[in-house]
């Protein structure tokens, strides 16, 4: 076994436990963040989504079908 030296410490494998849950612990609470900010923006899309669709929706009439562009032909 390598003997330590002053600038490393000896931790039990208790406090080796216990900084692991810890760590798991703040990655978890990182995780549900980004996942609760993420729904946030999806839900705020979704809304902006469904107006702009509703809006543009009101405009077109209901019966007429859509325009297609004619292509230019290349003599």
């Amino acid at each position: 076994m390598t003997p330590t030296t002053p600038h490393q410490k000896q931790q039990s494998s208790a406090e080796n436990r216990r900084q692991l849950e810890e760590s798991v612990s703040r990655a978890m609470e990182r995780y549900k963040s980004d996942f609760e900010a993420v729904r946030a923006k999806s839900e705020r899309l979704r809304i902006a989504r469904e107006a702009r669709d509703d809006a543009s929706a009101q405009k077109a009439p209901a019966d007429a079908a859509p325009v297609k562009k004619k292509r230019a032909r290349k003599a």
